[in-house]
């Protein structure tokens, strides 16, 4: 019984937070690049002048999408936003429990002084043992951002701060094992730098990041990611990725694919993600034997909007910690439902069905929850 209690904790401490990152799942749909949408060249948090029209013209009742719905006012330099996300519902780990967990809580601010910007968000941070009281409250994002072209979503970028390295799809639902095993798990926030160049028929990001030296983080690593995509048509697009990262126990490197297709007649569009992993655990760490586990990790994403304020997510997902090793695999199918009912409120019905080893490396597990978010 306290290994089943231990275990849902676990899980639920997993599902308790997100960050508001983008929805990939409307690039090629309504524009062919984040930055198109968002004030940051990957995507998330603060929306742009266009994400906003976006989000006002993507919800069944409208409504005003600026913050606070254009009640609050403020210098023309300064862009203030927020994102407020619970879920409740069944969660099985295997145990079987009905949970309700606060997601986020975090504002977002952005000062822009021509070329040049600083970006912070400000929320509540998890307790870490040992250091709770100096961490209660924290700022997950904080960068200094110069643009080559202030006035335009298209160009080059250069971040320096505290962020999320960039890497594969993206993708806002941070459970998904692209994310949460292919190197850009939650909380994985951390010191680097990243430059970016963003045109229409192509972007390209490089992110060279630090260990956090400040506070203790579910990352130890430091290393560097590189993503690439290319835009083949308006409805096509193809990416590359490439990553190398070390720390005190292992050093990881590896690459992968992207690819984006988008079907206008049906207004469905498909995404897919592949990574390989090597990773080279040292002699001196825990595991005295050394070891190169192999790890694969996919994911494959339809998302259909049968209606403009109407999103569902089909997602299938394979993770195997060590292609060398029999049943260390597990297998997931994701069903999301979306419904954008104003600019800024957000219903989200999340779906997932876990297997290990396709029942033979223990207990299935599965979640439903019904996650209210709500845009400042």
């Amino acid at each position: 019984m306290t290994r089943a209690l231990l275990v849902l904790a676990l899980a639920v401490t997993w599902l308790s937070a997100d960050d508001a990152a983008a929805y990939p799942q409307l690039q090629l749909s309504y524009d062919q690049t984040c930055s198109s949408c968002h004030v940051s060249p990957a995507g998330g948090n603060l929306l742009n002048e266009n994400g906003l029209a976006v989000a006002e013209s993507m919800s069944q009742l409208g409504t005003a999408p600026e913050f606070f719905y254009g009640k609050v006012g403020g210098p023309k330099w300064l862009q203030l936003g927020g994102d407020i996300r619970i879920a409740s519902g069944y969660l099985q780990t295997p145990s079987k429990a009905l949970v309700t967990i606060p997601m986020q809580i975090e504002a977002y601010a952005a000062a822009t002084f021509g070329a040049f910007s600083i970006h912070a968000n400000v929320g509540p941070r998890p307790t870490t043992r040992g250091n709770e009281a100096a961490t209660s409250v924290w700022a997950r994002e904080h960068y200094l951002m110069w643009k080559s072209n202030p006035d335009d979503h298209l160009g080059l970028f250069v971040r320096a701060g505290r962020f999320m390295p960039v890497y594969g799809l993206r993708l806002a639902e941070h459970p998904t094992y692209v994310r949460r095993y292919g190197g850009t798990p939650l909380y994985a926030d951390t010191y680097g730098l990243h430059a970016a160049v963003v045109q229409a028929k192509f972007e390209a990001h490089v992110t060279g990041f630090i260990q956090d030296p400040l506070i203790d983080t579910v990352s130890k690593d430091s290393g560097a990611y590189a993503y690439g995509e290319y835009r083949l048509t308006e409805t096509l697009a193809v990416g590359a990725e490439g990553m190398f990262t070390h720390s005190a126990d292992d050093l990881k490197f590896g690459g992968g694919g992207v690819l984006k297709a988008y079907l206008p007649s049906k207004n469905l569009l498909f995404q897919a993600e592949v990574q390989f992993q090597q990773q080279l655990i040292h002699t001196s760490s825990l595991n005295e034997a050394g070891g190169a586990p192999q790890r694969l990790i996919g994911y494959l994403l339809a998302t259909w909007q049968p209606k403009r304020f109407l999103m569902i997510d089909l997602g299938l997902g394979h993770y195997d910690s060590n292609l060398l090793v029999k049943d260390l695999d597990r297998d997931c199918v994701d069903l999301n439902i979306h419904w954008f009912a104003t600019s800024h409120l957000e219903l989200i019905l999340t779906n997932r069905y876990e297997m290990l080893a396709f029942g033979n490396g223990g207990p299935s597990g599965a979640y439903s929850l019904l996650q209210v978010h709500y845009r400042l």
